[in-house]
């Protein structure tokens, strides 16, 4: 049996999530309050925490009161703190990444919580996180930026690795914002030949103007996963 407390302040909702979880009979509600710092987790000491609140930084706010009805997660065995699920109106990346440093074990959107409620409150007792679909999609998006960004490096590189060493010198003065005439001069050639240089960089790299070849450019430098820089590769073929 999952023992569980709600703390918020409109009755309504409260009854809304009474009526949701009890429909559950692994459930039972122990402790009910308007009140934040109402005593509830000392009185009944439920092992489910559900707060709700118009915003992340409202309910950071709470958590953070030292007579907040939630106590901290390093109190002793008598005051040991309940997993904790919130819910507010709306939640932002950075809210997302504050209440769980803070303790949230569960985050879902109030106008959805009542499908998400019974597995939430289950997986917080079961000691795993729960996250609503908009949560859980900023902790994805955090999860692979990085493996895209790698993955646009090796794109870019092998793109780059398509041109002669004079096209990636071109390649690298257009990403620079070098003009034609002063491609021309810096590489000692016509500016007739730096056009048709420029025509064979656009068609290797699958692009129409300098904008897209430097993009290209600039994602071949970005920092490897390895901590390194990647510069425009000197191998080119043939």
């Amino acid at each position: 049996m999952i023992r569980v407390g709600v703390l918020g302040r409109e009755p309504l909702e409260r009854a809304g999530v009474r009526r949701v979880l009890e429909e559950d009979d692994r459930i039972r509600i122990v402790c009910e309050h308007s009140d934040p710092a109402f005593p509830l987790v000392r009185t009944s000491r439920p092992d489910v925490l559900i707060t709700s609140h118009r915003s992340a930084n409202e309910a950071l706010g709470v958590l953070q009161r030292p007579e907040s009805a939630v106590p901290p997660a390093a109190a002793g065995p008598a005051t040991a703190a309940p997993a904790l699920v919130v819910l507010v109106d709306s939640v932002s990346e950075h809210g997302t990444r504050m209440l769980l440093r803070h303790g949230a074990r569960g985050i879902l959107l109030r106008d959805s919580s009542v499908r998400h409620l019974p597995w939430a409150v289950r997986a917080a007792a079961e000691g795993t996180v729960a996250l609503g679909p908009m949560a859980a999609r900023f902790l994805v998006e955090q999860y692979v930026r990085p493996g895209r960004v790698a993955d646009a490096v090796v794109a870019a590189r092998d793109r780059l690795r398509k041109l002669s060493a004079r096209e990636r010198e071109i390649a690298r003065l257009l990403a620079e914002g070098a003009s034609n005439p002063g491609m021309a001069e810096s590489l000692g050639i016509s500016a007739h030949t730096v056009k048709d240089h420029i025509r064979g960089v656009y068609a290797k790299l699958g692009v129409d103007n300098r904008v897209q070849a430097s993009r290209i450019v600039w994602q071949a430098q970005l920092a490897d996963p390895s901590g390194g820089t990647s510069v425009i590769p000197e191998t080119a073929h043939p």
